[in-house]
């Protein structure tokens, strides 16, 4: 990341390192990491992002509608969009997961779905205790209860995620400045499926 670059250039850059230490995570653990296309227990959420998270969305959704690419986006969209309503007392789903429990915005996923599975540490008291699942020196660590159940994760598979929420902020914090926007702001993915497909 460069302090010369936009910050949305550099907010993708943050995002390609958090694929890069997931992969090898996945690489290294594969026998302990359950996470797989199909898998949406963490996408059971009405999700809200930051301002530079929603505008990476926002500019993918604008570019995917005006080439029509992949062409199925509008109509499994639509499908899903017409079915999230159908059931008032199930779970809130992730307005961009399909009927097949497909991520419909993948490459420009938010941060916390890109980190999802991985064994995450925090400040000791940033958790509530029922999710923590390992105590380090430097902190506590999540998982996802589907992953590391024979074997704790070693160190260096674990991702700071405080800082990665440290680094989002400040870049959201450029973002937000440059664009006139109060950096406290969140926007909801509902909102930016809504304004993608009126």
């Amino acid at each position: 990341m460069s302090a010369l670059a936009s910050p949305l250039a550099d907010y993708v850059a943050l995002t390609a390192k958090v694929d890069a230490f997931a992969d090898a995570v996945s690489a290294r653990c594969a026998s302990q990491i359950s996470c797989r296309s199909g898998c949406a227990g963490c996408c059971q959420v009405d999700l809200t992002v930051s301002s530079i998270e929603a505008a990476s969305i926002a500019e993918h959704l604008r570019a995917t509608r005006a080439a029509a690419e992949p062409p199925a986006l509008g109509a499994e969209a639509a499908a899903t969009f017409c079915a999230e309503d159908a059931t008032a007392d199930a779970l809130p789903r992730c307005v961009f997961l399909s009927a097949a429990d497909a991520c419909l915005i993948y490459p420009v996923r938010p941060l916390v779905c890109r980190s999802q599975g991985l064994p995450l540490r925090y400040p000791s008291d940033f958790l509530p205790e029922a999710a923590v699942r390992l105590r380090v020196r430097s902190g506590a660590v999540t998982i996802c209860p589907l992953n590391f159940v024979d074997a704790q994760p070693s160190p260096h598979d674990v991702l700071d995620a405080e800082r990665v929420d440290q680094i989002l902020a400040l870049l959201n914090l450029r973002y937000c400045r440059e664009h006139g926007i109060d950096p406290e702001q969140r926007v909801s993915l509902r909102a930016l499926r809504d304004s993608a497909y009126p």
